[in-house]
């Protein structure tokens, strides 16, 4: 936490997409909270559970602006101290303490974990929420003590507020524990699913015919002309080949482990496996079957969702860091010094390839590497460019340089091309929260709210097309474009009208 807030304080870039659309959601439920609508952000659709969003929200309250340093923080603050405790009581109950400390370093020397935590992003604490309900579900002793049953449930109905898919990555462990025993105990279960339904029930049953039509798509046939489109030209895989479940597989070494931390748990993977082969009728009280089938529900239901992205099988790293923790401890003592230790290592070396953006970029390559998001039949071993970001950047320090200028000549509203800048690098969501959270200018993307000198207009044109030199040169891509200002007014020719740079 203590490194996201130095990295948030020192980043200044145009800020990613979806990162702004959970962003400006967050802020939009405040408006609705602050104006006494209270019951908006669980009746009204805006295609996610509102649970991550209200975080941000509260964040605006405390500090009374929409800045993304903030809200991030936030979500730090809630969300980083969950996937530590869930991860640790899970493998502390399953293998011992001496695990859980492994599965934490494990979990936060996860390049991934790294990224997700800088921006406002659901993934993180979805999969934050999944290790906490893993280990109330386990402290439930198959459901046998009531309590923890109950808060199981309460927890897994929160986490059904951070993302739709929360279900997938809980249901195996959860049927497992059931059917090895638990369902002796009905009382523990019946608690545990009665206070998930209350919790969770009313934003599902309001949105059902939304969330029908939107999971209709995402388990849609995939690898037709109408499969979204991952990149280039070439369509997601089959839902039923052996291409589409090794999806997540190869993003595991190329995006979220990179390939020392798998091979750590491949090798877990196998130990896991090999134990449930020899000695299955000593696993009678081990929790080892429900945290393999756990994990496996969870990674093939993710699997098969047509619509994939690098940080949705997330979620699973509980099931990981645990399985990884429980094969460490299980060797003896000296080849389990020497592997947490170089565990730690790695987590060393993550950060600070990971937060500081330095060390490099290191890749092994194949004659058989796929030139896709995934890299598939390529090893990532280390990336400074991180999933999201690496090092704090200030690439858009130029455009709130410009900002301050014009509010120091008087300026009190910008109005701003709305298709200047949807491209290139800019998109309206960034590009609002670069302006509202770095001024106090009123921003507007309507040439008709230019009405006063204390009003400029700020339009992105391509720099040999305008003639003249611009305000500044495009500051997020370099394509040839610039930014011109013109105060109090709209140029119908841009070529013919000097721009008046603060």
């Amino acid at each position: 936490m203590a490194i996201s807030a130095w990295w948030l304080a020192n980043d200044v870039r145009m800020v990613n997409v979806d990162n702004a659309k959970h962003l400006l959601i967050a802020a939009q439920w405040k408006n609705a909270l602050a104006g006494g609508a209270l019951l908006d952000p669980f009746t009204e659709w805006l295609q996610y559970p509102p649970g991550v969003h209200l975080v941000g929200a509260l964040a605006i309250f405390v500090t009374g602006g929409v800045t993304v340093a903030s809200m991030v923080l936030a979500e730090n603050l809630v969300f980083v101290p969950l996937l530590a405790l869930g991860c640790y009581g899970t493998a502390k109950i399953a293998f011992g303490r001496t695990a859980g400390l492994i599965a934490v370093v494990f979990a936060f020397a996860t390049p991934m974990v790294m990224s997700m935590f800088h921006v406002f992003m659901l993934d993180g604490p979805e999969a934050a929420m999944v290790a906490v309900t893993a280990w109330l579900l386990l402290a439930s002793e198959r459901f046998a003590r009531i309590e923890m049953a109950a808060a199981a449930g309460v927890v897994a109905g929160l986490g059904m507020y951070t993302k739709g898919t929360f279900a997938l990555f809980v249901a195996g462990l959860a049927l497992m524990l059931f059917l090895r025993g638990g369902w002796r105990n009905w009382k523990g279960w019946l608690t545990g699913g009665v206070l998930f339904a209350l919790v969770c029930g009313p934003w599902y049953v309001a949105h059902l015919d939304d969330l029908r039509g939107q999971t209709s798509g995402a388990i849609g046939t995939a690898g037709g002309p109408s499969t979204p489109l991952w990149y280039g030209t070439v369509h997601f895989p089959e839902t039923g080949t052996f291409a589409n479940f090794a999806w997540y597989g190869w993003n595991l070494v190329n995006h979220q482990l990179y390939l020392p931390l798998t091979l750590f748990f491949v090798a877990a993977l196998g130990w896991a496996l090999r134990e449930l082969v020899a000695r299955r009728r000593q696993l009678r009280d081990s929790y080892l079957p429900e945290l393999l089938v756990g994990g496996l529900v969870g990674y093939v239901g993710v699997s098969m969702i047509v619509l994939k992205d690098p940080r949705y099988s997330l979620p699973c790293l509980v099931f990981i860091a645990v399985l990884v923790s429980g094969w460490i401890v299980s060797l003896p003592r000296r080849p389990q010094l020497v592997l947490a230790g170089v565990l730690a290592a790695l987590f060393v070396v993550n950060t600070v390839n990971h937060n500081f953006g330095v060390g490099g970029i290191h890749k092994i390559e194949t004659p058989w590497t796929v030139e896709s998001p995934i890299r598939e039949y390529s090893f990532t071993v280390f990336n400074e460019a991180g999933y999201f970001e690496g090092g704090p950047s200030r690439s858009a320090q130029p455009f709130v340089d410009l900002l301050d200028r014009i509010r120091a000549r008087g300026g009190t509203a910008v109005a701003m091309d709305a298709a200047g800048f949807s491209g290139g690098g800019w998109h309206l969501g960034g590009t609002t929260l670069l302006v509202v959270g770095q001024t106090d200018l009123l921003l507007s993307f309507s040439p008709e709210a230019v009405t006063s000198r204390s009003d400029f207009w700020i339009a992105r044109y391509a720099v040999a097309d305008v003639g003249r030199p611009p305000c500044i040169l495009s500051p997020v891509a370099d394509d040839g474009t610039g930014l011109y200002v013109y105060r109090g007014k709209v140029p119908k020719q841009p070529a013919r009208v000097a721009p008046d740079c603060p």
